[in-house]
């Protein structure tokens, strides 16, 4: 398996699962679980996908997983955090969506990028009602991310 496609694995299982976890009360504890798939998505991003991790919208994206899941994993967070992670993901989202090539057969990823943008708006701005929107949008990302391999 080339580490491509290992990426999108990793990021589409955390997606389904981040998507899951929100949709089903039950499944909260997937709390670890998601963040460690988080740190190892952003990583694979920057080290071993020739071309993706050279692109300002990915490498924005990659640092949110990382941030992002070490810090559910090592329980830290600094004055701000919330707002940086939000930046980050609206950052990431809009300049992955401006330079998205094809849309056929990337249907996952566009819902990625919608994805990261509304979680960062919902930070910055109370939007909190978009919650369950957010849920779908990481549970239909990751499963066609994954299929579209």
């Amino acid at each position: 398996m080339n580490m491509r496609k290992l990426t999108a694995i990793v990021l589409g299982v955390f997606l389904i699962l981040t998507g899951l976890a929100g949709l089903v009360s039950g499944l909260a504890g997937l709390g670890l679980v998601t963040a460690i798939l988080a740190v190892a998505a952003g990583v694979l991003i920057l080290v071993y996908t020739p071309g993706i991790s050279f692109r300002v919208g990915w490498l924005l994206a990659a640092i949110y997983l990382i941030i992002d899941g070490l810090a559910s994993i090592l329980s830290f967070s600094f004055s701000g955090m919330g707002t940086v992670l939000a930046i980050l993901a609206l950052a990431a989202g809009v300049l992955l969506l401006i330079r998205m090539g094809k849309v056929n057969a990337r249907i996952g990823y566009l819902l990625f990028f919608i994805w990261l943008i509304l979680v960062g708006l919902v930070a910055l701005v109370s939007l909190s009602p978009l919650g369950i929107v957010i849920d779908i949008l990481a549970l239909a990302a990751g499963i066609l991310i994954i299929v579209g391999m």
